[in-house]
């Protein structure tokens, strides 16, 4: 983790407590039930507790708030169809931490088309990494994928404004070109701001 980051293993998981607590203040706005898809390595796997922790504490400490499943090429498709099963309002994959951003690209594309041929409806949230790696999704955007994720009930995302010390929520327009709509913005602490412009990603 050094080696490809200006922040310690132990800052680069804190940031992931930080980072969770304020996204689910606003990326899971209207959803009850959420499914996080998350890679299985140590730093997409602290965010995804912080997420499930954050949700209990802003829905309430009850059963089948949310699940998490970790990325397995093998079992991609089993997952999705365990998705669709559950009936997840949302879908949010969390990607990115320590892996290579070609291959975060290469990775949402396939979860994206397990999603399409498991059948699934409802929404997609997409993390601020899978955002950047897939260059605003257009690395990802052939006409399948295109065409099922303008069929979705509703896309998400963030972005950072570092400068304002702000995280931006925002839904995905797709057409001919892919758009963002801001719905909410959070102030960030300076801490969080300091530890997210140390963490960089392995290119």
């Amino acid at each position: 983790m050094d080696a490809i980051s200006l922040a310690s293993l132990e800052d680069e998981i804190y940031l992931r407590g930080l980072t969770g607590y304020v996204i689910t203040k606003r990326i899971f706005d209207g959803y009850k039930n959420i499914a996080i898809i998350a890679y299985p390595d140590r730093i997409c796997s602290s965010l995804a507790s912080s997420l499930v922790s954050s949700l209990l504490s802003k829905q309430g400490y009850k059963d089948k708030v949310a699940k998490i499943y970790l990325y397995d090429e093998n079992k991609l498709n089993d997952i999705a169809k365990g998705i669709v099963k559950n009936n997840f309002d949302a879908v949010f994959i969390v990607y990115g931490g320590e892996q290579k951003i070609s291959y975060v690209s290469e990775i949402t594309k396939k979860t994206i088309l397990a999603l399409k041929n498991s059948g699934y409806k409802n929404s997609l949230l997409i993390h601020i990494r899978i955002w950047i790696a897939t260059k605003q999704l257009s690395e990802i955007l052939n006409d399948e994928i295109r065409g099922y994720l303008k069929s979705l009930k509703e896309i998400r995302t963030f972005t950072a404004d570092l400068q304002n010390k702000l995280f931006l929520f925002h839904k995905v327009k797709i057409d001919n070109e892919v758009k963002l709509e801001k719905y909410a913005e959070e102030k960030l602490t300076d801490e969080h701001v300091e530890l997210l412009k140390r963490s960089v990603p392995p290119k």
